[in-house]
């Protein structure tokens, strides 16, 4: 681990949520992209990105100090979303990496896509209903107008603490909810 990556995660198991934050943002692109080599269903890897980091954040005292950050949180992300798709039973979204190496995706395979995630979405929205206002109002905010929780921070006037936590009842929440609504 180089000396920037050293401080960087001493900074987060000692508790400070931006050194998490920068972990978040230096790595999103890869781990995404990286996800969609095991799954097309792009919102499961936007969650189980926020999740396993939301996951970080509660383990920050117990994990051990890796020796190369991006390996070590590629690895772990990989078990976490391969855990998520077993979980909510989404197995048939599993690209065959063998066959994926031989075989593009049909144009069919994109509308299967966008029609999924078209009903993903509208039963994430009736979750959503269901979550109280403020609680409502943050996962907008964060989720649907990307703003940092900085941002989220000067416009409820709330602590970045109270957010990651309301945040983190409502994904919660919201996961419980579309898993009941699928099944």
């Amino acid at each position: 681990m180089s000396i920037n990556e050293n401080n960087l995660w001493l900074s987060y198991k000692n508790g400070n949520v931006d050194a998490l934050f920068t972990i978040h943002e230096l790595l999103y692109a890869d781990l995404f992209e990286y996800g969609r080599n095991i799954t097309l269903d792009q919102e499961l890897i936007k969650d189980t990105i926020n999740q396993f980091f939301l996951y970080l954040w509660d383990k920050r005292e117990s994990v051990n100090e890796p020796n190369n950050l991006k390996s070590y949180i590629i690895v772990s992300f990989r078990r976490r979303l391969l855990m998520e798709i077993k979980e909510s039973k989404k197995t048939d979204s599993l690209v065959d990496g063998a066959l994926s190496l031989f075989v593009a995706p049909s144009p069919e395979d994109f509308l299967i896509a966008d029609q999924s995630d078209l009903e993903m979405r509208l039963k994430v929205r009736k979750a959503l209903d269901k979550l109280p206002k403020r609680q409502r109002e943050l996962i907008i905010l964060k989720y649907y107008e990307e703003l940092s929780y900085e941002e989220i921070g000067l416009k409820t006037s709330l602590s970045i603490r109270t957010i990651y936590n309301k945040l983190y009842e409502a994904i919660k929440f919201l996961k419980k909810e579309v898993l009941f609504i699928l099944l």
